[in-house]
């Protein structure tokens, strides 16, 4: 049986709480910017959803270290709760309208731990589940990032009316000449900077996700659509990006044009931007609906160095 449950309501039966320091804090939830078609053959599903995935979001924002959903349910619910975590942590890192949320947040998680309770309490079932995010970086990093941000933006001195193309170029040249590939740490998955636009702007060395989480970051806050993709390269994982001009989408690889010192990877479409396969989640047809690459290359300019 389905147990239908409530949330971020009067009495807490089901609310967020945000866990610093060993103390659970519930948190009232204002009204939800987007709405989210969740799975309805799980044992449990929330009836507010919309307001949890917001909030599990802006824990992840915060960068806090567990984040804590408890909710209340007429039936036991613990067979799924590892699918019900998952979802709130997919939906949480779905594009929104905002540069520090979407790709910027999921593509510098390194996973989560998952831990789940269960107490019956009359005729219900207090659960809780806690969720703890792996980050790339912390709360004071990001503040970094968000002052490095501004200042990159700043320093490009676009005009007010530069279309997108102009903030794609100037955005990809600043990245590919001020950004050195992270060599040291390339091997070394314990230094999770590498990844990120922290490694990228504040210490100006990145891999391949720092590259293309930067190139995302810096786009999305001129108001250019981006996004992250990953996949293989030459047969070795890698990060790059898709940006929208005019309708259409480019692929782009700021990594191996910063290596290579030409622009031979930027804005080019598929049949261009040879030794790059997507992983599958970015081959579905939906994919394909929601983000229509360009037939044709765009005609671009010179070298970077």
């Amino acid at each position: 049986m389905r147990a239908g449950v409530r949330g971020l309501i009067v009495f807490a039966a089901v609310y967020v709480g945000l866990t610093a320091w060993g103390v659970g804090l519930a948190v009232k939830a204002s009204q939800p910017r987007y709405h989210y078609e969740v799975r309805q053959d799980l044992s449990v599903h929330f009836d507010n959803a919309d307001r949890v995935i917001e909030k599990v979001r802006d824990c992840l924002k915060r960068r806090q270290s567990v984040i804590k959903i408890t909710y209340t349910a007429r039936s036991s619910s613990l067979e799924d709760q590892d699918e019900l975590a998952r979802e709130l942590m997919e939906l949480a890192c779905a594009e929104t309208d905002r540069p520090d949320e979407g790709d910027y947040i999921g593509h510098q998680l390194g996973g989560y731990n998952c831990h789940f309770t269960e107490e019956k309490q009359g005729g219900s079932h207090r659960n809780v589940i806690e969720i703890e995010p792996v980050y790339f970086t912390d709360e004071e990093q990001e503040q970094a990032v968000d002052r490095e941000v501004s200042a990159v933006l700043e320093g490009l001195r676009l005009a007010e009316d530069a279309d997108d193309l102009t903030k794609a170029e100037a955005v990809y040249d600043y990245v590919c000449k001020n950004v050195e590939y992270d060599f040291i740490h390339r091997k070394n998955e314990n230094y999770r900077l590498r990844s990120s636009a922290y490694g990228a702007l504040c210490h100006r060395r990145a891999t391949c996700g720092g590259y293309a989480v930067t190139v995302y970051r810096l786009l999305r806050e001129l108001g250019v659509n981006c996004r992250v993709v990953t996949g293989t390269a030459a047969g070795e994982y890698h990060a790059w990006n898709i940006i929208c001009i005019n309708g259409r989408w480019y692929n782009a690889d700021p990594t191996w044009d910063s290596l290579g010192g030409e622009d031979t990877y930027f804005l080019k479409c598929d049949t261009d931007f040879p030794d790059h396969e997507r992983e599958d989640e970015y081959k579905t047809e939906s994919f394909g609906v929601g983000y229509p690459m360009a037939e044709e290359s765009l005609v671009q300019k010179g070298k970077y160095k």
